[in-house]
């Protein structure tokens, strides 16, 4: 245990003394954080979905209507499971439009639930469905006024885009640091024959690998409560869920990365192919994730790819923890995606890791 302290901490002192890893673990995530903060603002919401409930001819006029207004989208499901939605945060209103086709002494009666919490998002909700609505009923009755829009006001989770954000460069600082920072450590360490001397000492393979392992996770957790404390200091963010879980979720992800890293290590021959390497395996992932925006309006062939993707899993599981709150319970999916990924990631190291 003593050579495994040992190599721990030397590993920690090698990590805080190389100036160009220390700034694309921490400074880098930073200065992407403070500056899309600034430059997109922290408050406001990143797009206008509406849930619209419903499946009479008002209904389908309405989605019809809402679909073809740049920047709005239209979501539709269970009354319950659209309501839900906008008490979560995914939405921004929810119309409940019975069937059926109102007739003169009859109007129709048309419930809007909207978010309450963000008031100019919803002032810009509530004013845009009431002029759709408007036009619907003027299609559909050709009457001054058939249908009866009723609007009440939901408290929600409220997202604003650095709430969004933070999850998201967290994964990525942790993606970053884990593949194209291990997988160049160790292939230095090759290049410079310091692989072959450790292997003529006492220390075992499992307590180099450990040793590099726990202090790669100690970055983690740096990362996350650096990152955490400038979003919480600077933007006033608010951490909704268990800081304990979103610690295990990130180291779990950290894990999962730091594979991959030892498994490109055993394929690069030379730093500069480590690199290489690990961009390729990072960039789609970079962009592919949800890490700056939103990616539920992507194409739908694209969406299968995307599920592939383990950042994709641990950027979502970080952000239903810090803007939703949710239990360790409701993460499963992210835990097995990424558990998988450290599990394969490992085999690939185990056979490709070599010493020289």
């Amino acid at each position: 245990m003593s050579r495994l302290l040992h190599m721990t901490i030397a590993n920690l002192k090698m990590t805080v003394r190389a100036r160009q890893a220390l700034f694309w673990n921490l400074a880098f995530p930073l200065i992407i954080l403070v500056l899309l903060s600034v430059v997109f603002g922290s408050g406001g919401n990143i797009k206008v979905t509406v849930g619209v409930v419903g499946n009479g001819p008002v209904a389908n006029a309405t989605r019809n209507a809402l679909a073809h207004i740049n920047g709005v989208t239209v979501k539709t499901g269970s009354e319950s499971g659209e309501r839900a939605a906008l008490k979560n945060g995914d939405r921004d209103a929810v119309l409940v439009i019975p069937p059926g086709t109102p007739a003169p002494g009859h109007p129709l009666p048309i419930s809007l639930y909207y978010d309450q919490t963000n008031l100019s998002q919803s002032s810009v909700v509530v004013s845009l469905v009431s002029q759709v609505m408007q036009g619907v009923n003027q299609g559909i009755t050709h009457t001054p006024q058939m249908l009866v829009l009723r609007q009440q006001g939901i408290a929600t989770v409220s997202t604003r885009y650095i709430d969004f954000l933070l999850p998201g460069i967290i994964g990525l600082s942790i993606m970053t640091s884990g593949v194209i920072g291990i997988s160049s450590r160790m292939v230095g360490y090759r290049e410079q024959r310091i692989l072959k001397r450790l292997r003529a000492t006492p220390l075992k393979t499992w307590e180099f690998v450990a040793s590099n392992v726990i202090s790669q996770l100690v970055v983690v957790l740096a990362q996350v409560l650096i990152l955490t404390a400038v979003a919480t200091t600077l933007f006033g963010v608010h951490i909704a869920g268990s800081v304990g879980t979103m610690i295990l979720l990130a180291l779990l992800g950290g894990l999962a990365f730091l594979t991959i890293g030892f498994a490109i290590s055993g394929f690069a021959s030379t730093a500069d192919a480590a690199s290489a390497l690990g961009n390729v395996v990072t960039m789609p992932m970079m962009f592919l994730s949800g890490v700056y925006f939103p990616l539920s309006a992507a194409p739908e062939w694209l969406k299968p790819i995307i599920s592939l993707l383990p950042l994709t899993y641990l950027a979502n599981g970080l952000r239903d923890v810090m803007n939703k709150g949710v239990s360790i319970n409701t993460l499963g999916l992210d835990f097995v995606a990424l558990a998988v990924t450290a599990v394969l990631g490992f085999g690939v190291a185990a056979r490709t890791f070599r010493w020289e």
